[in-house]
């Protein structure tokens, strides 16, 4: 019996590593969680409401093919202090960070929080996921589309649907 109960552990860790997505793995891997998440479900009943501030910390080709309806770009290399701090954004507004799937965009969030926000949320799995999950995207003329930037050859397998643009 003795030797059961360590047996038991190892095949429980075992089943709950194969059980986890592919997002689920990389997020873990490359995040640290100091940024809350919210999922695209939660995020989308928000988007509904208007009662959020999307910000995509993507590049701006990739932000160009794509991004949620209304949401501001900030970037990644391009983010800025001062341009933030020139939408006159109350710190307490709740505000969703994405990027593809949450790797960039909770380092964005980091430095949002170092500049006074307090209310800040990175999408679990961004775009990629928000789109996997149907919720839709617009171009740069505010159309709906199905394009996505799949941001490269590697990331882009996280794309469950269509075939993401580079």
């Amino acid at each position: 019996m003795k030797r059961l109960i360590p047996l038991f552990g190892i095949i429980m860790i075992t089943l709950s590593a194969w059980s986890q997505s592919p997002i689920d793995k990389a997020l873990k891997r490359y995040n640290t969680g100091i940024i809350p998440y919210i999922n695209t479900d939660a995020a989308f009943q928000w988007h509904q409401k208007d009662s959020v501030l999307f910000l995509d910390t993507r590049a701006l080709k990739e932000y160009e093919v794509s991004h949620i309806q209304g949401a501001r770009f900030v970037g990644y290399d391009e983010f800025d202090a001062h341009k933030i701090n020139a939408l006159n954004i109350a710190p307490s507004t709740p505000i969703v960070v994405y990027c593809s799937i949450g790797v960039r965009s909770e380092q964005i969030g980091v430095k949002l929080k170092q500049l006074g926000y307090y209310k800040i949320f990175n999408l679990y799995g961004g775009i990629f996921q928000w789109y996997n999950q149907s919720h839709p995207v617009v171009d740069s003329q505010n159309k709906p589309t199905l394009a996505l930037h799949g941001y490269d050859k590697n990331w882009a397998r996280y794309v469950e649907k269509g075939t993401p643009t580079f």
